[in-house]
């Protein structure tokens, strides 16, 4: 004797649903065709309805993104310095050093700025390009060349 089992579409429709969750999750895809033939789209998860990834990352380019500041590390009482720089740029310092320091032209005018140990601090490049010697206030033989071209 066999028994012969139906099953309702909304059963199915509930199934489909879950198993969607289960193997979606997070993903931005429209399932069609599911096993009851029924159509059926992730449209309640935001990614799938925002265009945004599982990350929660937003594809909005509306023009050109601004410039991120260049960058001078100071590390073991050394500069790491960018090859160049753009005239009037601003220039993040970063101090992974315990020992204040300073980014001060060589000769004095052209910019200085003190990174106590361990901060950050920013200056504006000069507006004349050329190539800019820099020097720790109170290290000497910390030296370096900024370029700005």
């Amino acid at each position: 004797m066999t028994r012969k089992t139906t099953t309702t579409p909304g059963l199915m429709t509930i199934a489909a649903g879950l198993l969607l969750a289960l193997t979606g999750c997070g993903s931005s895809a429209t399932t069609a065709g599911t096993a009851s033939g029924a159509t059926q789209s992730a449209t309640s998860s935001p990614a799938s309805t925002t265009g945004t990834s599982s990350l929660g990352a937003t594809s909005t380019s509306s023009g050109p993104k601004a410039a991120a500041p260049a960058l001078i590390t100071i590390k073991d009482f050394m500069y790491t310095l960018p090859a160049s720089v753009p005239p009037g740029a601003k220039i993040m310092v970063t101090n992974q050093d315990n020992q204040n320091h300073t980014v001060t032209s060589s000769p004095k005018g052209a910019f200085e700025v003190k990174v106590d140990g361990g901060g950050t601090a920013t200056f504006t490049a000069p507006s004349t390009p050329g190539s800019y010697k820099i020097v720790c206030d109170f290290h000497a033989n910390m030296t370096g060349t900024l370029v700005v071209k």
